[in-house]
């Protein structure tokens, strides 16, 4: 097994208010490795996207530890790519700008012919001079999964990246992120999709979040 390239050990995010405390997600440990595309499940409110929050720096831990090769401190970007469940896009750019933008200045980032490539792989090849604001909700957040990949990470944080897709264009983003794992990045996705979910390499279920109340 590749070392470990995030590891977390018994991390929990509390989340206070309206006279209760949860705790997303309860009590979890973790080890990820380069190479391997792993899917987050749980019910609702389980801490799926707190999850990936954490996972990506965005949020500290209430309790616990979370590494990154050995380091308390996550790797910046293009290193380490989220792609959130806000369709996060500029709009007064074109979809073929926002795809390179991120990777700008970084060597190892994906040239002109392979965001093309890219773009063709995802079925958005028509609408690469096209504004990110005239395009629909499910091309939006392919553009998203295309801008992630041509940065060439050695870490993917997807959450929900299939939500908008309907079967066919959910399973070209599930073959690019393989692809993406393969090649030897860490893919993790979060999802409540049974089918999205069979695709990954194996599987983490978060337990229900622990709700009590509130202390006074």
């Amino acid at each position: 097994m590749t070392p470990h390239v995030i590891e977390a050990r018994g991390i929990v995010k509390v989340h206070a208010g309206d006279g209760v405390t949860i705790a997303a997600p309860s009590p979890t440990d973790l080890a990820l490795h380069a190479g391997e595309l792993v899917a987050v499940t749980g019910a609702a409110q389980s801490g799926k996207t707190t999850l990936v929050n954490l996972l990506a720096g965005w949020e500290t831990p209430d309790r616990g530890t979370i590494s990154w090769r050995g380091r308390p401190v996550p790797p910046g970007w293009p290193q380490l790519t989220v792609i959130p469940q806000a369709l996060a896009l500029l709009d007064e750019l074109t979809v073929t700008e926002n795809v390179t933008l991120p990777a700008r200045g970084r060597r190892s980032a994906a040239p002109a012919t392979a965001v093309d490539e890219l773009l063709e792989r995802l079925g958005l090849q028509r609408l690469g001079d096209r504004g990110t604001g005239e395009i629909s909700v499910g091309e939006r957040q392919r553009v998203m999964v295309a801008r992630a990949v041509a940065s060439r990470p050695d870490i993917l944080l997807a959450d929900e990246p299939t939500a908008h897709q309907d079967d066919r264009h959910a399973r070209l983003v599930l073959d690019l992120l393989g692809e993406t794992a393969a090649s030897g990045a860490l893919c993790l996705v979060a999802t409540h999709d049974a089918a999205t979910a069979a695709r990954a390499d194996r599987g983490i279920r978060l337990p229900a979040a622990t709700t009590t109340a509130a202390e006074r």
